[in-house]
């Protein structure tokens, strides 16, 4: 069958993450990505490491890689009269735009939503920011930059992360406030779509960053909303046992939920002379009592290996999983039976291999194709739009593509 979103054609403003993200994800099923950069240079993630190279000393970048396939690239010098006046018959060609520039650049240029919309009045526009862009909701820090771990830090992410309650706050380790961002912002681009199928007209979605972290730190805001208690770093103090716990080779995580799953974990570790003390019979009363819990505990899985214990622990139907690295993910049978990493082709080295869209369908395929060469589609959509070979060069010769 078609992809889902074939036809569908997205305007990317965007560089680095949380923008290619989310247009990754449309392009993943179908939609049309034209991506605007800079003729000199393009997206900075363009240069980021880490640096793949083929024998002729040509360069992709990995960290480009991550997020940019199956994707259009179009050069355009938003600082010129001429690459304006393209920009605004793009917006009026496209069903959505997904704008993750500084804050305030677009209306600088003159592309406010009042502006967009009169221009194309069934456009869905996604303004991705660190603190948000829409003036219904603006609030004290709209100005503001915001980077991955600066959305981390101010949402309360970086002050629950971590298992020893007297160390530093810690960054999570990976991109969320980027990435969670991203599919925050591809969700909000097809309501907005799914809007423009069902009356025809546009609306102006606003993501931020900080918001979609605050968001998906959810259970300490709402911990703190019905207690009044702020949920700090260490073991958890409602659920117990619940994190991770050393093994012979490594590192089991373990949650153990309920006091049915507290009966089948003592079976497990032959330790049931544990139901007859009464402090141990919920959750935070084991969370409050790890001192009596983790010696044995780290008894019972010291000699073991992490298959082993998970083996033990599954047998009576609890959920636990070893500790992996990205090696060990990467070597998974269950990651390669789910398609996770896929393989796309790759006109500097060869190919690459990606992390693929988690999404999976039983009627419809995911689509990958490879990583745009800088500008290499700028004559195509021209084209696509009405331009004829003549503007096309004109453009060319002024600089402004």
């Amino acid at each position: 069958m078609e992809p889902i979103l074939k036809g569908v054609r997205v305007l990317g403003l965007e560089q680095q993450v949380a923008g290619p993200t989310c247009t990754m994800m449309l392009a993943d099923q179908g939609a049309q990505i034209i991506k605007i950069e800079r003729p000199k240079g393009g997206d900075t993630a363009r240069e980021m490491a880490p640096l793949l190279k083929n024998d002729k000393g040509e360069v992709q970048s990995g960290y480009f890689a991550r997020f940019n396939r199956s994707k259009k690239s179009v050069t355009l010098d938003m600082q010129k009269p001429e690459g304006i006046a393209v920009l605004w018959d793009l917006v009026k060609n496209v069903d959505i735009v997904v704008d993750n520039l500084k804050p305030g650049l677009m209306e600088k240029l003159g592309f406010t939503w009042d502006k967009v919309k009169e221009a194309n009045p069934a456009l869905v526009y996604v303004a991705i920011s660190g603190f948000g862009r829409s003036k219904k909701y603006e609030g004290p820090y709209g100005e503001r930059l915001a980077y991955d771990i600066i959305a981390q830090a101010m949402a309360g992410q970086m002050h629950t992360c971590g298992n020893d309650p007297e160390g530093a706050p810690t960054w999570l380790g990976f991109a969320l406030g980027d990435s969670g961002t991203g599919v925050y912002a591809a969700y909000a681009a097809m309501l907005g779509y799914v809007n423009r199928l069902k009356t025809g007209k546009g609306e102006y979605m606003d993501v931020s960053m900080y918001d979609c972290m605050v968001a998906l730190a959810e259970r300490s805001h709402n911990i703190y909303n019905f207690t009044g208690k702020v949920v700090n770093r260490g073991p958890d103090a409602l659920i117990a046992p619940w994190g991770p716990f050393p093994c012979k080779d490594g590192y089991v995580a373990i949650i153990v939920p309920t006091e049915a799953m507290w009966k089948k974990f003592l079976t497990a570790i032959e330790r049931l002379d544990l139901l007859e003390n009464p402090d141990l019979q919920s959750g935070p009363g084991r969370g409050a009592n790890m001192h009596v819990i983790r010696p044995i505990m780290n008894a019972w899985m010291k000699d073991k290996t992490k298959l082993e214990i998970c083996d033990l622990l599954m047998a009576q139907g609890l959920p636990c999983g070893p500790i992996q690295t990205s090696e060990e993910v990467a070597k998974c049978p269950h990651i390669a039976k789910r398609d996770l990493r896929v393989t796309v082709p790759d006109p500097i080295v060869g190919k690459l291999t990606l992390i693929g869209n988690p999404i999976k369908m039983e009627e419809h395929e995911t689509a990958y194709a490879p990583l745009p060469g800088l500008g290499a589609d700028t004559d195509e959509v021209l084209a696509s739009i009405g331009y004829d070979s003549a503007k096309i060069k004109a453009l060319h010769d002024a600089k402004a593509i």
